[in-house]
């Protein structure tokens, strides 16, 4: 092939139902991509081989099967049409070298034969909250509620039937410190967005003279207060946060007769500081009365395109309350004994980390990472600067480690994969205690690979992440939250609040193989070791971290399934609709469950993730280095590695793609220290399928100064 021009190189081929695109030939790199070969009986998709010579070239020949054929006995293969550049090679017959990359294996030509057997459709990552939310969205009839009740979602509207060019009550889309989010209006078309929808709904709260506070769902820290300075317009101001202004929020009765919405106490919000020995600092919020509240007993007016409260009630507008057309609730599969509501008071809130303490060549991770892997950092997020120098030194990697006899665990495209989407995580609701809607939530991933003293290498994904997802988080709507520790659980403070960790994760890349046992790991702090009951089973369930195991690919951090006491942690009712919450210590939030739902989930993936894919979603990695992917739906069964059943671990192997977890259902389970079972909807059950021995630093205290495969400068 030394004759053929030189083209480049076509990472992402696209097929038609009925036909393969033709193979693609670059001189430089001397790699063959091929969409499709037959070997034997089976078929190998996506397949990138290296060439060992040309045998012969011939003419287009129509009666030719649409893929590569490979005969074993004499290690040729021919292809139907190649393309070098602008020009297609008909019948060319070749000897393989090197298979570089492999890709889905199929029965049958149609089980390949879809649009979405490329590796963009098996390595890719669900779509981030802002680009889901811009989806389309119908609520269809909305019904209307005559009374409210406590901590439901409404949608307020001035019109007594649902219409198009009916007014509706709406977060604004800009913050500022002096004001707050406007309360605007919005009207919502028959074909709207999910982002229109949520600015829409509100969730009111119940005080204890029966009055309600208003608060936004898409920015939850934010509930409505008055400016007695700007014409007691009413603002979406922040109320359970960490803020540079301090106001306070408004309570309202609402008449289901004559829709009328009356301002009756103001509360001042204020909170008190103090040095956390978790470092950073802790923020205690308080309420007291304003008793110079002017507005007492106002109404609630609609005019010129903003509320405002008004002194008569002749003025008042009738605003009509719409039940939310979804359930933001906690679903049963994550409360299944219906654990009740607690009106325990909030713990306080954690503020250790900022944004311009991380980020930017000022930040902290730009200026630990060493002269090696600093181009990879030298942008926070997504970036085609770092992603040229990340995808570079992918493959330096992969070639580094196969020319030492070893491998990575996956494909590099799996990496870049994962890179690329979590990057594109950005924090849309004001809804971490010291976050900022817009933010990073991944602000760094980069990839290094050192050697031990014996002269291995030990290649790693470094993730710089903040803990936190980018929907509204929901722990104000947790039934029974962890509680802070201060004392028996009726009359301690509980975890409602989260905020940004300082997160340098490392997940190892080579293949360090699997264990037989879950015992074959050692490491000296577990839910096992620390158990209570000696003759408790060391299972995949007890033998799991203390604390976290894993990474989600927004940036959360995963637990096991079961909690500290050796049970699973949705049976208290401690779970957000996301199945996660905050723990006794405070901080950002983890996930012990699964989120997803069908329909619009609140999990980190959704139905529209598995939209002419081949695979369900890559959504995290366990510290033993294996991919999570996300559930088989019933309507899945097309997709590669459906029929392969998942083992003890909720893992499996199959289609080249590399041993790997799935979230799923575990049914009618019974853990060792219940007397009943239960379904538990899992990320990881806990325990590592991986081998950690050989890991270094494996779940040990480790810094820039002392941990090289981190990437800094150890001395």
């Amino acid at each position: 092939m030394k004759n053929w021009k030189v083209i480049a190189f076509l990472s992402c081929l696209v097929f038609s139902t009925s036909s393969f695109a033709a193979d693609s030939y670059s001189f430089t790199s001397n790699i063959l991509n091929i969409p499709l070969v037959k070997v034997n009986s089976r078929y190998y998709a996506n397949v990138q081989i290296n060439v060992d010579s040309i045998v012969s070239v011939g003419t287009k020949d129509p009666s030719a099967p649409s893929y590569d054929v490979y005969n074993a006995t004499n290690n040729q293969l021919t292809i139907p049409e190649v393309l070098v550049g602008d020009t297609s090679y008909y019948n060319v017959v070749i000897t393989v070298g090197k298979i570089l990359e492999v890709g889905a294996e199929c029965a049958t030509e149609a089980e390949c034969s879809t649009s979405v057997n490329t590796a963009a459709a098996v390595y890719y990552g669900p779509a981030n909250y802002l680009s889901a939310i811009q989806a389309n969205y119908a609520p269809g009839v909305m019904s209307l509620a005559n009374t409210l009740t406590n901590r439901n979602r409404y949608l307020i509207s001035d019109a007594a039937t649902q219409s198009n060019t009916a007014n509706y009550m709406q977060v604004g889309a800009t913050y500022s410190a002096a004001n707050g989010y406007a309360v605007e209006v919005g009207t919502m078309a028959s074909n709207t967005t999910y982002s229109s929808y949520l600015q829409k709904l509100v969730q009111v709260v119940a005080d204890g003279s029966g009055y309600f506070r208003i608060e936004s769902h898409l920015h939850p820290n934010n509930a409505i207060d008055f400016d007695a300075a700007d014409g007691n317009r009413l603002k979406f101001r922040n109320n359970f946060g960490k803020a540079s202004s301090l106001y306070g929020y408004v309570t309202f009765a609402y008449d289901s007769a004559t829709k009328r919405w009356q301002a009756k106490k103001r509360y001042k919000y204020a909170y008190t500081t103090a040095n956390s020995d978790k470092g950073g600092t802790t923020h205690a919020v308080s309420y007291t009365e304003d008793t110079s509240f002017t507005a007492a007993n106002y109404y609630v007016n609609l005019s010129n395109g903003f509320f405002q409260l008004v002194s008569q009630a002749s003025m008042a507008t009738p605003l009509y309350v719409y039940h939310s057309a979804i359930d933001f609730g906690i679903p049963e599969f994550l409360n299944p004994q219906k654990v009740a509501f607690v009106t325990n008071d909030p713990a306080p809130f954690l503020s250790k980390n900022s944004v311009a303490a991380t980020e930017g060549t000022s930040g902290n991770i730009f200026r630990q990472v060493n002269s090696t892997y600093r181009s990879q950092v030298s942008n926070p997020g997504s970036d085609s600067a770092t992603k040229a120098s990340a995808d570079a030194m992918l493959a330096s990697i992969k070639t580094a480690v196969e020319a030492s006899g070893e491998k990575l665990r996956y494909s590099t495209a799996l990496y870049s994969a994962y890179r690329d989407a979590t990057l594109a995580h950005k924090l849309v609701s004001d809804t971490i205690s010291d976050g900022t809607p817009g933010q990073n939530l991944v602000p760094y991933v980069y990839f290094t690979n050192e050697k031990d003293t014996a002269g291995k290498y030990h290649p790693f994904m470094v993730v710089v992440n903040y803990g936190n997802q980018a929907s509204p988080n929901g722990l104000k709507d947790i039934p029974h939250p962890p509680g802070d520790g201060s004392g028996a659980y009726p009359s301690s403070k509980v975890t409602r609040f989260s905020n940004l960790e300082n997160y340098v994760t490392t997940i190892p890349m080579k293949n360090y193989g699997v264990v037989n046992a879950v015992t074959d790991n050692t490491f000296t702090k577990n839910l096992w070791t620390d158990r209570t009951k000696p003759s408790l089973i060391a299972d995949v369930y007890t033998y799991a971290d203390a604390a976290d195991n894993g990474i989600l690919i927004d940036g959360s951090v995963m637990f096991p399934a079961y909690n500290n006491t050796l049970v699973p942690s949705h049976l208290m009712g401690e779970l957000s609709a996301s199945g996660c919450h905050v723990g006794q210590g405070g901080g950002g939030p983890h996930c012990h469950f699964d989120g997803y739902q069908s329909g619009f989930s609140l999990g980190v993936y959704g139905d529209a993730d598995y939209v002419n894919k081949s695979h369900p979603p890559l959504i995290g990695f366990g510290y033993d280095g294996i991919a999570l992917f996300g559930k088989y739906r019933s309507s899945d069964k097309s997709m590669l590695g459906y029929n392969t059943p998942l083992d003890a671990f909720g893992a499996h192997d199959h289609d080249n793609i590399g041993y790997h977890y799935h979230a799923h259902r575990v049914s009618n389970h019974k853990a060792e220290l219940l007397t009943y079972t239960t379904n538990m909807d899992v990320l990881m059950k806990g325990a590592y399928i991986g081998k950690t021995n050989s890991i270094p630093f494996f779940r040990t205290n480790s810094n820039f100064s002392n941990n090289k495969y981190m990437g800094g400068t150890v001395k």
